[in-house]
């Protein structure tokens, strides 16, 4: 976007002495990003008026001229294909090294054999219009070898704004909301007519109500508001020099008095109209009633309309369009129809000013490949109450430069919306310290009042009123008000400080350690590989597994029927992930730490008011070795477990396995018990279970809940004093029924005397020496107490020791 230096003077009294870059900075620091701010004049650099002094046709070609053009310091010979130009004449001259408007850049060429020295220029090459009929012809007023922007009295410094920087304000695309931002940063105040233009301007009165305008808008969501009025007695013309010079400045093209009114308006005050031929749409004798009607409406199916651009369009349901009884007439929002634009025959015309939805105008811009000025504005949701403002200064400007133009309808205004107007309130000390730095309160008083903002004082409290053109998609919330303030006071008067920050070791979090440590000690030491599951099953895969499906949770919508389910274990999954890998890799370990889950109700909330429970669940670590040999497998299993318990600092011990999993082995599945507790289990994959889940060799499998295991990690460091005398080692072999377990051998021995500080198993033996149903198991006993013990006491304590574990478990102290 364009602005207009002079444009900008007419709404807020600018310092005489600032610099226009000055200017453009401190818009950049405060408001909207700048990009440069230029003369006028300097695009026309190199183009000077020249004088014809002499024409005569180019040798070499029929249509060609040769012109001899006095520059004011050379007779330069031109090469020119105008048929208007004629000796004596003051023309533009663009010489050699200029760069026109269009970007073109001026070289001596060679032309049919002639060097061509410079360039006599059109209206539309020069950028002042889209006449290309011949070279434009300079009045009297024109002085030889002046440069043209004198000629042209081009003064003014052009402000090139990003549109990016100002998307979220719709209030800014225009020079009178950039005129109330620099109001309120340089502390000036602005024009009379700003107030008024911001007022709503003067209402329009009609000089003659012979048509009847009537406006019926059939989707109130996609059109707020929308205002017309009809005028006669037009004459379609050139529009004034100083409207022209305008439009130029703000990078617009004039066309004629009419058109150029609309866009006048769109770049003042923010608000796109259009202007409708009133013959074309209504039809009706001269001065006699006329009875016009315009539907704001949905397009229909398969509705086709030539835009001002000649192209036929295509439209959809979906797109608001502007019609007649029979037509539509306008793309609302973007572009008018061909079928009622204004032409030199218009001698009156319909003006419209609206407010649309912006969501649909950004469609229908982007659907259609058509995006306008209008549509830019209108997509970033414009003010409603602007559409007054601008129908009154456009009706003002078309009776200013179109003498005997007069209203010939009442207004018709069809408005459906309520902005959200509700004022905001902050306390003062909330916002000094959102703002990190205290700002006067008659400064904070004084930013606001100039932006708009109303404000009601009550101790510390604000009472804020948010205008009208803010209140679309802008201000909503307290924060808001903070920026207002910060960006007008200056980012650049806010002392910069660092907060406050403790530095403090992180604490450790108990679940993440463990996994850590879990994950290192298995893919690491035990050369495990990590894998990871959906944490979803199916029915048939629970059957092959002996599983009831039952109490597992159903998904509403699942993925797939072999995921209908949350699991309750990991091991239907971790068997999957066998089968899939058994081919490629004959032996292999793998284990899983995931989520497991239960249709009873766990700890977390299920909403804020905490009335209910969402479902159990659990982490867990799953385990499994696929190899040969199923008594090798679930010892090695068995060792892994050990290894990582260890390592975690946990004593690990196994106990009977009371109630096994439906896929268990019977007779090779253990507890794992530390202390007391039992933290999971471990066993081998039934044969027949393996066969229905396609698995080919043996399988063992160890699942343990990690949330248990938590509240043993880490553990305790319990010192103990290093020993003053020294232990007694005695090494016992018992032989013994082959169905005692090691650990209640174990615990017997610890716990028969108190001299009997720890034992420890080294060896485990069966054979056929020691009959049917016999084993070995050989253990080293540590003797200690606060004193010397000699060999008689350790005899005494073993002998009895030996003789209670014959009575109760039948064991026999191996002697062989």
């Amino acid at each position: 976007m364009h602005l207009s230096l002079n444009w900008l003077k007419d709404f807020v009294d600018l310092p005489k002495k600032i610099d226009p870059r000055e200017l453009g900075r401190l818009l950049t620091l405060h408001t909207v990003e700048i990009e440069s701010a230029a003369s006028q004049a300097d695009k026309f650099d190199k183009i000077i008026v020249g004088k014809i002094l002499e024409v005569k046709k180019h040798p070499n070609a029929d249509r060609l001229q040769l012109a001899l053009v006095d520059s004011g310091k050379e007779k330069l010979e031109i090469v020119c294909g105008a048929p208007n130009i004629k000796p004596g004449q003051m023309v533009p001259l663009a010489l050699i090294g200029a760069v026109m408007p269009n970007g073109l850049e001026i070289k001596e060429v060679d032309v049919r054999g002639i060097k061509s020295q410079g360039m006599l220029s059109a209206p539309d090459e020069l950028g002042l219009g889209e006449d290309h009929s011949g070279i434009l012809i300079l009045d009297k007023k024109a002085k030889l070898g002046q440069s043209f922007s004198d000629y042209l009295g081009l003064y003014d410094v052009i402000l090139e704004v990003d549109n990016k920087s100002i998307t979220h304000r719709p209030d800014l695309w225009s020079h009178l909301g950039i005129a109330r931002e620099i109001s309120a940063f340089l502390n000036v105040k602005l024009t009379k007519k700003a107030d008024k233009l911001a007022g709503g301007g003067t209402k329009i009165t009609a000089d003659n109500k012979y048509v009847d305008l009537k406006v019926k808008v059939l989707d109130e969501k996609l059109c707020p508001r929308y205002m017309a009025v009809a005028l006669d007695r037009i004459k379609i013309a050139q529009s004034p020099k100083w409207m022209e010079d305008r439009l130029v400045a703000a990078g617009v093209r004039p066309v004629n008095n009419i058109v150029d009114v609309t866009n006048y308006v769109m770049l003042e005050i923010g608000q796109p109209m259009h202007a409708f031929d009133l013959v074309k749409i209504c039809p009706g004798g001269k001065d006699e009633k006329i009875g016009c009607e315009i539907k704001v409406r949905r397009a229909a199916k398969g509705e086709v309309m030539m835009t001002l651009d000649g192209k036929e369009r295509e439209l959809h349901e979906n797109m608001l369009v502007i019609a007649d009884k029979e037509k539509a007439i306008a793309v609302a929002g973007v572009m008018g129809g061909g079928a009622s634009e204004i032409s030199s025959d218009t001698d009156s015309i319909v003006l419209e000013s609206a407010s649309f939805d912006y969501i649909s105008i950004r469609k229908t811009s982007r659907d259609l490949g058509l995006r306008s000025e209008s549509s830019m504005r209108f997509e970033k949701s414009l003010d409603p109450n602007l559409a007054e403002a601008a129908l009154s200064r456009a009706v003002e400007l078309i009776k200013e430069i179109c003498p005997g133009a007069r209203v010939v309808s009442q207004t018709a205004d069809e408005k459906n919306f309520k902005l959200n107007t509700s004022p905001l309130k902050i306390s003062l000390n909330w916002l000094n310290e959102k703002v990190g730095q205290v700002i006067d309160w008659r400064e904070i008083e004084r930013i606001l009042k100039s932006l708009g903002f109303g404000l009601v004082k009550k101790g510390d409290e604000l009472t804020i009123a948010i205008p009208s053109w803010r209140a679309t998609r802008d201000i909503s919330i307290k924060e808001d008000i903070v920026e207002e303030v910060a960006r007008i006071h200056g980012y650049e008067k806010l002392a910069p400080a660092l907060p406050e920050i403790n530095l403090a070791p992180q604490p450790k979090e108990k679940n993440q350690e463990l996994k850590r440590r879990a994950r290192k000690i298995l893919y690491l030491g035990a050369r495990l590989t990590e894998i990871y599951n959906y944490s979803f099953v199916g029915e048939a895969e629970l059957a092959k597994l002996n599983i009831e499906p039952a109490g597992h949770i159903k998904l509403l919508n699942p993925i797939a029927s072999n995921q209908a389910l949350l699991r309750q274990s990991l091991t239907p999954n971790l068997i999957e992930n066998i089968r899939k890998n058994q081919s490629r890799y004959p032996e292999m370990g793998i284990f899983e730490i995931g989520n497991i889950f239960s249709s009873l109700p766990g700890d977390l909330a299920l909403d804020d008011k905490g009335e209910g429970r969402l479902p159990f669940q659990e982490e867990c670590l799953g385990i499994v070795v696929y190899g040969t040999g199923s008594e090798e497998l679930f010892l090695k299993i068995k060792g892994i477990i050990t290894y990582l318990l260890f390592n975690l600092g946990l004593p690990a011990k196994y106990v009977p396995l009371e109630e096994k999993p439906g896929w268990m082995d019977k007779n090779a599945a253990a507890g794992i018990e530390i202390g007391e507790v039992s933290i999971g289990s471990a066993g081998v994959l039934d044969g027949r279970i393996a066969k229905a889940s396609g698995i080919k060799r043996e399988a063992a499998i160890a699942e343990i809940s990690l949330k248990k295991l938590e509240n043993f990690f880490p553990p305790r460091t319990n010192y103990r004093e290093i020993e003053k005398y020294p232990s007694v080692i005695r090494d016992l072999s018992f032989v013994l029924p082959k169905n005692i377990l090691y650990n209640k051998i174990k615990d017997e021995i610890e716990n028969f005397s108190e001299l009997i500080k720890s034992v420890e198993l080294f060896d485990v033996y069966e054979g056929e020496k020691f009959g049917a149903g016999k084993k070995s198991l050989a253990f080293q006993v540590y003797y200690s107490a606060q004193r010397t013990l000699t060999s008689e006491e350790v005899e005494e304590v073993q002998k009895k020791l030996v003789k209670h574990l014959e009575d109760k478990f039948e064991a026999k102290l191996r002697d062989f």
